[in-house]
């Protein structure tokens, strides 16, 4: 063979065993380091469920199952508690709107509010001068405080008396007469009466001398006992003096009765 050939072919092997080592030693490295595996694919969001129209909230066709289980769950305990607040509710006493007269107090009270009333044996009843007019349109007053009460004396005109309406329970037999006062007047004396619209005079009581602290003076002596408020109203008369002034003061006063 000639020497070109034989240089040729030298080399055409050579080419052919380097590729199959390059081939070799290519898969060696393939096999220490492979391929970084495929990055994992993100899962697709899932389909948004249709929008709410205003005509399914307004018709309450909304669909209960499209609300979370914390909010099923916190309305089913706020209705229980809803008809367990009604429930109470209805058991509950209704608002006392009936009264009972002077005299008399609650017994029983029905569910609907209304009242029955049981007379009481004794009783008084109290009236207070800050309520009085005087019995002359001219005559002026004016509020005082003192230790121990509060009332009424007259600041100007001629010499009057407060007139104070009083409510006596109808029947009952007045068993006393009391009244409270404030005189200081080391000239004038007061005091008060218990009278009848038909101008009858039921009980009278008087102040005396001067003392600057509240007293009080009572009676038992009464004329025209029985209480007949079909035919008759009932009031106080209170004495008041100019000239005294806020030395004269009426406060308040009282009746005490009983029961046939």
């Amino acid at each position: 063979m000639k020497p070109k050939r034989v240089a040729a072919a030298a080399f055409l092997g050579a080419a052919v065993l380097g590729g199959v080592a390059y081939a070799f030693l290519r898969g060696d490295v393939a096999a220490a380091h492979p391929a970084p595996p495929h990055a994992p694919v993100a899962p697709e969001p899932p389909a948004s469920p249709p929008p709410i129209d205003a005509s399914r909230i307004q018709t309450g066709r909304l669909s209960f199952s499209r609300m979370p289980e914390e909010v099923t769950g916190a309305l089913e305990v706020h209705s229980a508690e809803i008809v367990k607040t009604a429930e109470a509710l209805a058991t509950k006493q209704a608002r006392i709107v009936g009264t009972c007269a002077p005299g008399s107090a609650i017994r029983v009270v029905g569910e609907d509010g209304s009242v029955v009333c049981q007379k009481l044996p004794r009783g008084v009843v109290s009236v207070s001068a800050l309520n009085g007019l005087p019995r002359v349109a001219t005559t002026t007053t004016a509020q005082q405080s003192v230790p121990g009460g509060v009332g009424r004396y007259q600041s100007g005109g001629e010499d009057d008396f407060l007139v104070v309406p009083v409510t006596l329970p109808d029947g009952a037999i007045v068993t006393g007469f009391s009244y409270v006062f404030w005189d200081a007047a080391a000239k004038v004396d007061g005091g008060a009466y218990l009278y009848r619209s038909d101008d009858t005079a039921m009980a009278a009581v008087a102040t005396e001398g001067a003392n600057e602290e509240v007293r009080i003076v009572s009676t038992e002596e009464i004329q025209a006992r029985r209480v007949d408020n079909s035919a008759y109203a009932y009031f106080v008369y209170m004495q008041m003096s100019a000239q005294a002034g806020q030395n004269l003061m009426p406060i308040a006063a009282s009746v005490a009765y009983r029961l046939p």
